[in-house]
C-alpha cells in the first residue's frame, strides 16, 4: 500500500515490530499507532515469488508430496523419508538448514501428523526453529496460550470467546460443546 494515500496492509513484519504488537494483514495506519517509528519496506512481488519458486523447488527435493498454502508456506508429506532423512526434526532440520545456506532466509517449520497441528509448531516459536506439536504434546504446548493464537480463530471470534470468559486455548478446550454451540 501507500502510506501517503492513507491505505494498505502489512505483508509482513519483522521480530522487533512483532513485539510492538504490529499484525501481518493489519492496516498501516494502525501499525503506525502501535510503533510510530515503524519502518516501512514497499513490496517487490518479482522478488517475492522467484524466492517462493525456488522454496518449493528445495521441498521437493526432499519429497514429492508439496502442498503450498501461500507465497511462504507449504506442506511436506514427509511418509517414508525416514529412511533417507532420519527422524521427522532430523528431516525438518535439514529442510530448515538447506534453506537458509542454499537461499539466503530463514524459515520456521512445524512438525506433527495432520496440518492443522504442523501449521501451530510452525508459529510457536519463531524465527529460524523447527517445533514439534503432537497430539500428546497439546495439553503442555497449546493450552496456556491465548486463544488468539488459535489458527482460524480471528479478531471477531477472539472477542466473542473472550466475552464468554475463554481466554486460553485451554479454556476453550475445556469449555462445555454446549455453551460453545449456543453463542
Amino acid at each position: 500500500g501507500d502510506i501517503e494515500k492513507r491505505h494498505g496492509i502489512i505483508l509482513a513484519r519483522s521480530h522487533p515490530a512483532k513485539l510492538y504488537g504490529v499484525k501481518t494483514a493489519e492496516t498501516i495506519g494502525d501499525a503506525k499507532k502501535k510503533c510510530p517509528d515503524l519502518v516501512l519496506v514497499p513490496p517487490n512481488h518479482a522478488l517475492y515469488n522467484e524466492c517462493s519458486k525456488e522454496f518449493i523447488d528445495v521441498l521437493e527435493r526432499f519429497t514429492p508430496t508439496v502442498e503450498q498454502t501461500s507465497i511462504d508456506e507449504a506442506y511436506c508429506d514427509m511418509t517414508g523419508t525416514m529412511g533417507l532423512y532420519g527422524t521427522p526434526v532430523a528431516a525438518a532440520n535439514l529442510i530448515k538448514d538447506t534453506i537458509e545456506n542454499e537461499l539466503g532466509f530463514t524459515v520456521s517449520v512445524g512438525v506433527s501428523n495432520n496440518k492443522l497441528l504442523a501449521k501451530m509448531a510452525s508459529d510457536l516459536r519463531k524465527p529460524n526453529f523447527v517445533h514439534t506439536l503432537f497430539p500428546e504434546e497439546i495439553k503442555d504446548k497449546m493450552w496456556p496460550l491465548p486463544v488468539s493464537d488459535l489458527f482460524y480463530v480471528g479478531r471477531s471470534t477472539t472477542k466473542k470467546l473472550l466475552s464468554l470468559g475463554i481466554e486460553t486455548i485451554g479454556d476453550l478446550a475445556n469449555t462445555d460443546k454446549q455453551i460453545l454451540n449456543s453463542h
